[in-house]
């Protein structure tokens, strides 16, 4: 880009720049630089010539720009732009005669350039706000206060569908409403054949829910022959409360002559639904509900356990995966590959957890494994587990981290049943079915499923390092006998079922284990691993040892075994880069380095898929009972209590304006509504840092792929002594210290003035909307309301990120070895979040 104290002489350089290799260079210069001295000349020209050098740069627009970002392959080099930048490109090329620095600049700061245009919209407040002063509107604005609405965040309950079962129309007629005391005159806001919703004043009846009274459409009998002079009784199902106006949410009662009427409702309604608008309250909340649900489920990183109560014995049944818990899954399987969570989910821990009587039924997890003549040995604790025996602590904690297998879990706990496998349609009768049944053989399967265990890991780098700071000696190892699982030779299967949402990959993977080999530099011996599933440009390899790659590097990948059938193809030493590496250090993604399609292992790959497709096993993840997916996905969504916060892109601006729960109480959820006067509102403004949080999540998000492991950030809510308003609360994030220490000083003063709750937040790039997902009510409402159908599917399609909010609390102050009394600290904030 040109600089700043070339800006003056913009027009000069353009005139120039096509004739920079021509024979009339020095010519056109001449002419057009005569009035200025000879220093500036000088910069002119050394400014063209910089302009005029080759460039050997990639562009890569991808999360730069507005606008659809496509390969574009220019002499061998695979670049990534826009419609707009492939434009400029080309005519760049036909000035410049290649591609040059120049060049390169220009299609770095096209007008959809997100930095372009937030400069542009700076300058432009700028420009506006200098206007307004000189003319002294600030002042007047100042003085006046804004009249401007801030958007109330929303919060949106997961699993939570409101169903009907009639059409509801909007429709407003005189009605007369009797009490067992009063007679008065309402009017309906909407009406169906089932019920209806009145209007009614505050000050003309109070009423209770359940009250049962009589309603007399006395509007309507001035126009139709109804036939029921005592009138229709219905009973209060609800009230809303606006203002001075009460809404009564009425159920319609049995009758005589109801069959009539009823027949005489539906009718009405079906003549007048395009004179009258259709009520989608319920199926446009639905649909939002859903929305938001498709976009978290394919990437929550807990791992729900779902336990099944048999002759009095609980077994692990089933586990529900994602692309981000699987490894969760994968680091409970043995060398036998068999599930241990029946020795890690014992009936001792489901007992006490039963008996924990916590707004939040959850604890911290410690976890290890240690190798014994080929065998794999697993030891875990709780934090109450080891809180009841001090004197191991601190020997399973310290030697437990030292141990490349060390990982810390969030476990919870939360009860369910086969009831909440189904859900009830949500769309009116009249409507196509949108509701979920289970088959006899699902049934079968989940019947005996009474509850459910989340386990996340929560396992960082920092906390590692803190956790070996405890010291033992090598002589009490023996003690830790007590927390080890012996080998059981009953295992019982546990099924690991996939959540199936859209197929974002590019190609199909097969799964394949052979023997891999990678290269190290400076004669360091090769590392051994072997391949968990390939595709033609990619692969994932599992090593034996921990590595230290990043994604970005390139690995040269030995194929020891398919060298052996493979005399064709020189398999050894191929280039592949690196795409993602397991939080273990152990799992890695790799593809093709390059885009040469002449790169020996696609080549081998795609010949050996072509040839062998019918003996090779598809990645599909296809569950052994159909349905089955679906049936876990809605028992975890009843029960699931993670807080969920979700960013959405509009324009150049990120917001978060939605948060989702569970059916359970989060406490960060009710710190949002403390000091709130209205108990259905919440204030995001202390835990964003009045936005600067946003820009945080922004600029990490920009960097991130959709298949990428989450970003973690640590939120400290520091609640004060008698905290009466929301203003006595201080919210801090992990990236605003200088390190580790001033992190635990600000923890351990927190504890002696107040209270502080910890949270991790899991910062995940979502996926595009599923639309299978929610297309039978998003088509519903597409037929009554077209707008509606059309905003909600742009607010979907705005979400870029999401924030998976997580309690880590205790674990926070065992990782500091802090000297408090957990279950004080629990019952203060019970106090509190109650209050």
């Amino acid at each position: 880009m040109t600089a700043p104290d070339l800006q003056a002489y913009v027009g000069i350089i353009e005139q120039l720049k096509s004739s920079l290799n021509s024979g009339n260079f020095e010519q056109m210069f001449s002419l057009l630089t005569a009035d200025l001295p000879k220093s500036k000349q000088f910069i002119l020209k050394m400014e063209l010539k910089r302009l005029s050098q080759r460039c050997q740069f990639f562009i890569d627009l991808r999360g730069l720009v507005d606008g659809d970002v496509k390969p574009y392959v220019y002499q061998g080099k695979t670049h990534y732009m826009d419609d707009n930048a492939i434009k400029v490109f080309a005519q760049g090329i036909e000035q410049y005669g290649s591609y040059t620095v120049g060049l390169y600049e220009e299609v770095r700061n096209t007008e959809n350039n997100f930095r372009v245009m937030h400069r542009k919209e700076t300058e432009k407040r700028v420009r506006e706000s200098l206007t307004r002063a000189a003319n002294g509107e600030i002042e007047q604005e100042l003085a006046a206060g804004s009249d401007e609405e801030v958007d109330q965040p929303q919060v949106i309950e997961f699993g939570n569908y409101i169903s009907r079962r009639d059409e509801r129309m909007n429709f407003s007629i005189d009605v007369a409403v009797q009490t067992a005391t009063h007679r008065f005159t309402a009017s309906t806001s909407d009406l169906s054949v089932s019920g209806c919703k009145i209007k009614v004043r505050k000050q003309q009846q109070q009423a209770k829910i359940g009250e049962k009274i009589v309603l007399f459409f006395t509007q309507l009998e001035q126009e139709f022959v109804l036939e029921m002079s005592n009138g229709v009784p219905y009973s209060i199902v609800d009230i809303e409360q606006h203002g001075q106006v009460n809404y009564w949410r009425m159920k319609r009662q049995p009758a005589a002559d109801e069959k009539k009427f009823s027949l005489f409702l539906q009718n009405f309604i079906n003549g007048n639904k395009l004179r009258y608008k259709v009520n989608l309250d319920n199926v446009h909340a639905c649909l939002r509900t859903k929305g938001y649900e498709q976009f978290y489920l394919p990437k929550f990183s807990a791992l729900p356990i779902f336990i099944a109560v048999k002759d009095n014995i609980t077994i692990p049944v089933s586990t529900l995966t994602t692309e981000n818990n699987k490894y969760t899954w994968q680091y409970f399987l043995d060398e036998q590959h068999k599930s241990v969570l029946i020795s890690i989910i014992n009936a001792k821990r489901l007992k006490a957890r039963l008996e924990q009587k916590s707004i939040n039924n959850s604890c911290i997890l410690y976890c290890f494994t240690h190798a014994v003549k080929g065998k794999l040995f697993y030891y875990s604790a709780t934090n109450e587990e080891l809180a009841q025996s001090p004197e191991l602590l601190p020997i399973f904690l310290g030697f437990g981290a030292s141990k490349p297998s060390w990982r810390v879990f969030h476990l919870n706990f939360s009860t369910t049943s086969a009831q909440f496998a189904s859900v009830e349609p949500i769309l009116p009768s009249t409507a196509e079915d949108s509701g979920t049944k289970v088959s006899a053989l699902v049934n079968g399967f989940i019947q005996d499923i009474r509850f459910i265990i989340h386990l996340t890991d929560i396992t960082s780098e920092e906390s590692t390092n803190w956790y070996q700071n405890y010291s033992y000696q090598q002589s009490q190892l023996k003690l830790l006998a007590n927390f080890g699982h012996k080998k059981r030779s009953d295992t019982p299967p546990c099924e690991a079922v996939p959540i199936h949402f859209v197929n974002l990959r590019a190609e199909s993977r097969y799964l394949y284990k052979t023997t891999i080999e990678i290269q190290q530099a400076n004669n360091q011996p090769n590392l051994s691993g072997y391949s968990r599933d390939f595709s033609v440009k990619g692969m994932q390899i599992e090593t034996l040892l921990p590595v230290n790659f990043i994604k970005g590097d390139i690995i040269l990948l030995n194929l020891p075994e398919l060298q052996k059938i493979s005399q064709k193809h020189q398999l050894s030493a191929l280039p592949y880069e690196v795409m993602a590496v397991s939080k273990n250090r152990t799992i890695i993604n790799l593809k093709v380095a390059g885009n040469d399609d002449k790169h020996i292992g696609q080549v081998f790959f795609q010949q050996l898929i072509k040839n062998n497709r019918s003996k090779l096993t598809q990645a599909q993840e296809t569950p052994r009972y159909p349905g089955l997916s679906t049936a876990l996905r809605n028992m975890y969504l009843q029960s699931q209590n993670n807080l969920q916060l979700f960013i959405q892109r509009k324009g150049i601006r990120y917001e978060i304006n939605t948060i989702t729960k569970g059916k359970t109480a989060h406490s960060l959820h009710n710190i949002m509504r403390f000091g709130q006067k209205e108990a259905d509102t919440i204030d995001l403004t202390h835990i964003l840092r009045n936005s600067a949080a946003i820009l945080q999540f922004a600029q990490q998000l920009k960097q991130m792929k959709r298949f990428e492991q989450s970003n973690e950030f640590i939120l400290f809510v520091n609640v004060a002594a008698n905290a009466k308003t929301s203003s006595d609360i201080e919210c801090k994030y992990s990236y605003e210290f200088a390190d580790e220490k001033a992190i635990k000083d600000y923890v351990s003063a927190a504890l002696q003035h107040g209270l502080l709750f910890c949270y991790r937040l899991n910062l995940l790039r979502t996926n595009r909307p599923d639309i299978d997902y929610f297309a039978t009510e998003l088509n519903y409402i597409s037929t009554y309301a077209i707008h509606k159908a059309k905003l909600i599917e742009e607010e979907l399609w705005s979400i870029v990120g999401l924030l998976d909010v997580i309690d880590i609390s205790t674990e926070i102050f065992l990782r500091y070895g802090l000297k408090v009394s957990l279950a004080a600290i629990q019952q203060a904030k019970l106090a509190f979040l109650s209050s």
